[in-house]
């Protein structure tokens, strides 16, 4: 079988041979970096939108931010994994590594990426007018509790029992 000839090689581009515009690469955003500015966009548009107005550059911004949590989590979980015990099988120390790594993301993502936009926004529940509902003030919580003396209560206990297969249903107090 005769061997095709390889193509010829391009060269590399240099900084002082990349055509104008291409002087200047994007940073490139990780998975982090990505998952924060979706999440801002979507959660807190006015944080979002004040980079916007102050002329910050996105992706750069985005990328740095990304960069910063990943290396916190690198090096928490390095912490958290500790050194390696003596007799760890493969499967066992992947285990281990997994969870460290998952118990830093869980730390600190909602520091620097996840941001809870109930403490960083104005929520819309907060700007209603206070005749709009139970729920018009953040702290005007009313939990939902199960009433046996509620009409509608032995009716589901009913659906429950039959679909629970249980010979009658809870009687009402």
């Amino acid at each position: 079988m005769a061997r095709r000839p390889r193509p010829a090689r391009l060269p590399a581009l240099t900084p002082s041979s990349r055509p104008q515009g291409q002087q200047r690469r994007r940073q490139r955003m990780n998975r982090y970096g990505a998952q924060a500015q979706r999440h801002w966009q979507t959660f807190l548009p006015n944080r979002y939108a004040a980079l916007i107005a102050d002329g910050t550059d996105l992706n750069s911004y985005f990328s740095t931010l990304g960069e910063q949590a990943a290396q916190q989590i690198d090096d928490l979980a390095r912490n958290l994994a500790g050194p390696d015990p003596t007799g760890e099988g493969y499967l066992d120390k992947l285990g281990r590594l997994n969870q460290a790594r998952m118990a830093a993301e869980e730390q600190v993502l909602p520091e620097l990426i996840l941001i809870d936009p109930e403490t960083n926004e104005t929520s819309p529940t907060a700007t209603q007018s206070p005749t709009a509902g139970p729920q018009a003030a953040s702290g005007d919580w009313i939990p939902m509790v199960e009433d046996p003396t509620d009409p509608r209560w032995q009716e589901i206990a009913e659906q429950e029992a039959a679909m629970n297969d249980d010979s009658e249903p809870p009687a009402r107090s």
